[in-house]
Parts: C-alpha cells; sequence; structure tokens
C-alpha cells in the first residue's frame, strides 16, 4: 500500500507539471529514438531498456537551472545506478543537450564530471526528433520511465524518484538517530548554545528542525542513512564567528567543516560519513566501511530464535540474490530484541537469532568467511522504554528488528 500510495503521487504531481510537456503523458508507452552519443557515436533507443527504470534529463549548458540539476542528479545516479532492485536490473539516467554548441557540451561533461549519465545532444535544438516526440518546449525538463517502459512521471521532484527507486528497491533503509556537535575547530567553546538547526536532504527539502543544548550539541531523530544530507545552524544570538566552524560526532571526531552564510553555517554530509555521526557502535564491526544497501526485516522466527519461518526465508530471498549474483560482497547482521527480557536474555536470543540467519545463508552456498554477526540484545533500541508499559506493541515491534548491511571490503 504504501508503495502505490508513493507512485500515485508521483502520478498526481506529474499531472500538475506536465503541462509544457503535452505529447507525453504518465501511464503511456514512451516512444523510442535515437540519439547523438559522447563518443560521436548514434545509439537507438527503445523501452522498455535493458530492463532499467530510465531517467531522460533534456538540459542545456547555456541554461544555469539546467547545469545545477546536474549536479544534484549526478550524486543521485552515483547512489541508484547499479543497485539490486526487485523487478529491474538498475537505473539509468539519459542526458540530452538541447543545444547546437557541441564543444561547450564536451567541455561542461568534463567539467562537472558527468560520467554517471549517458550523454546525447540534440544539436537542432527544440525541432530535433526526440524533443518533438517528448514535447520538449523548455529546459530543464525531466521524464520518468519505468523498467516496463511506461512513463511514470513528467518532471517529478529529486525526493520523490528517490522515494520511488527505494520503494523498487523494496528495502526499508536503516534509520538512526543523527547525534553530534558544532563548534570552533581549533578552540572549541561553548558558543552555538539553544541554537535552531535545520535538516535538509540533498535538494534542500526540509526533514526536521531541532535545537542545540547548552554543550553545542543536537539530536535528529530516524534520519536515513543512505543519503547524502545538509546540516545548517542557524545564527539567531549573533555569535561572533571568527574561525572555522566544524561538524563533530558525539565522540568529539571531525565530519566535516562548515560553509559560513548571512545566516549561519551550513554542513555537506555525504553519505559515506553519515554513520559516524549516529552511536558508538552503530559501525564498529566494517571498520568504517558504509554499505550500499541497507535493510531492516521484522522477522518472526520459531523455537525462540533457532528457526526461521517461511515468511522470513521469503523476507531474505533479495538478500540471499544479491549475495549469489555478486560474489564480492559481503554482509553484516546485526538481530536487536525488545527491552521485555533481561539483558543477558536478550543477547542469548539475538546471538541465537543471528546464528539462524547466517546458517540458512551458508545452506544456500554463501560462505561463512563473507557473513559477520553483531547480536545487540536490546541494548540499541529506536524507542526507548524506561518501563515495559511505556512502550506499545507497535514500539517492541519496531525494536524487535535485523539490520543487514551489505557491503564491499
Amino acid at each position: 500500500m504504501k508503495k502505490l500510495n508513493a507512485i500515485i503521487l508521483i502520478l498526481i504531481l506529474s499531472k500538475i507539471n506536465a503541462q509544457e510537456l503535452s505529447l507525453i503523458k504518465p501511464g503511456i508507452q514512451a516512444p523510442g529514438f535515437v540519439l547523438n552519443l559522447q563518443q560521436n557515436s548514434i545509439q537507438s533507443f527503445s523501452f522498455p531498456y535493458l530492463n532499467r527504470v530510465v531517467l531522460l534529463h533534456f538540459w542545456s549548458t547555456s541554461i544555469s537551472t539546467s547545469k545545477t540539476k546536474n549536479k544534484s542528479l549526478n550524486r543521485l545516479t552515483e547512489r541508484y545506478k547499479n543497485v539490486m532492485y526487485k523487478t529491474a536490473d538498475g537505473f539509468e539516467l539519459i542526458a540530452i543537450a538541447v543545444q547546437s554548441d557541441k564543444k561547450a557540451w564536451v567541455e561542461s561533461i568534463k567539467n562537472d564530471s558527468l560520467n554517471n549519465f549517458i550523454n546525447g545532444i540534440a544539436q537542432r535544438g527544440y525541432n530535433d526528433d526526440i524533443c518533438k516526440k517528448y514535447g520538449v518546449t523548455s529546459l530543464p525538463a525531466d521524464i520518468l520511465i519505468d523498467e516496463k517502459g511506461i512513463v511514470l512521471a513528467i518532471n517529478p521532484k529529486l525526493a520523490l524518484i528517490e522515494e520511488l527507486l527505494d520503494e523498487k528497491k523494496n528495502f526499508l533503509p536503516i534509520k538512526k538517530d543523527v547525534i553530534g556537535s558544532i563548534n570552533y575547530l581549533q578552540k572549541p567553546i561553548e558558543i552555538f548554545k539553544q541554537e535552531k538547526l535545520y535538516l535538509f536532504d540533498a535538494y534542500y527539502d526540509t526533514l526536521a528542525t531541532t535545537l542545540s543544548n547548552t554543550k553545542n550539541s543536537f539530536t535528529f531523530y530516524d534520519v536515513k542513512l543512505n543519503q547524502d544530507f545538509i546540516i545548517k545552524i542557524g545564527n539567531q544570538n549573533n555569535n561572533l564567528i571568527s574561525d572555522t566552524i566544524a561538524l563533530f560526532s558525539s565522540r568529539g571526531e571531525h565530519i566535516v567543516n562548515g560553509k559560513q552564510t548571512d545566516d549561519g553555517v551550513t554542513f555537506y554530509v555525504h553519505s559515506n560519513l553519515a554513520y559516524k555521526l549516529t552511536d558508538e557502535n552503530a559501525d564498529e564491526s566494517l571498520n568504517g566501511s558504509i554499505s550500499k544497501v541497507n535493510v531492516v526485516k521484522n522477522l518472526i522466527f520459531l523455537n525462540n530464535g533457532t528457526a526461521l519461518t517461511p515468511k522470513d526465508e521469503k523476507e531474505l530471498q533479495p538478500i540471499l540474490l544479491m549475495l549469489q549474483k555478486n560474489e564480492d560482497l559481503k554482509l553484516n547482521i546485526t538481530t536487536h530484541s525488545d527491552s521485555k527480557a533481561d539483558d543477558k536474555e536478550a543477547l542469548t536470543l539475538t546471538s541465537k537469532q543471528a546464528k539462524t540467519i547466517k546458517d540458512y545463508f551458508i545452506k544456500k552456498g554463501i560462505i561463512a568467511s563473507r557473513i559477520q554477526t553483531n547480536p545487540k540484545g536490546k541494548s540499541q533500541p529506536r524507542k526507548v522504554c524506561k518501563a515495559n508499559t511505556d512502550c506499545s506493541d507497535a514500539d517492541h515491534k519496531q525494536n524487535r528488528r535485523v539490520e543487514f548491511l551489505v557491503y564491499k571490503n
């Protein structure tokens, strides 16, 4: 239902944004086309295209908003291009420069490192065949096409594209509390007390707000980790900023320096640094590696954690498929319990659960050295319960979870 609602939302927004692309409507089969590519070659494209989700991106080097959007699209494509999807074989972005100036196009591809795209050019401008087929009369313009070749959305926001691709992965990304502090790089003092902080995604859509405490520290709750995000702190107290301001983890580890603006300081946090802003043991078993796929499953188990149900095995199939297709991938399994049992019982239960899952993958042909287990008992709850009565059944269910991190060394 969640997936269906997300798709319906995209379709509704697409209809609102589709006025200028009058020839193309969501729900129709995407027309094929021939495109002049970056390598002085010509390629014919038809849909469905290699069973991939495709974004057609029309742009021009002469339009500043076009070039700015390329940077965000480049980051998006890097994260989602070769991800394992449930029904698709990947995500592809075909960038079509609508312009006659080929030299400027080639230079922009090189200078902006647009190597994640399939780069083509429509040198006849809006009179080019591909622009006529897709009704493109202004730039930038985007058409999202699913793995079956059906037009899914017209000019969707980048956050909605990510939402759709996350849904197609059929995985629930790991969410953790983002905890840190902001201070001078060289001489920490308590300067940013009780200041308002903003959390944005990479496209500057607001995700959350909070206040720093008297120690310059802050917490944002339940943040999706497999994404770039931006933290901004205001300066309502008009502190005198005379040195480099930096973002630190809760353990005092330097994360990134900030960029000063008229109304505060902004920090860009890449997805491979996000885990450093979580709890102390969040990624210790990976020695600093951040996985390409973060998965949370609420498995049921049988016989006090020593066996899987048929439903559990079905839930593990996408992960098993990834490991079977890619022998260089490794797996970390972290098991968590609710707070109902005491510490010793909870750790024993999650140890059994972790072993049961590992044994399942070994039985399916995955060698043991590719699998690490990390039972946590009830030490890392998503919902903190002072007493069992403080948490609802839904809260306990959130805490009873298995986190899978699939990664390369």
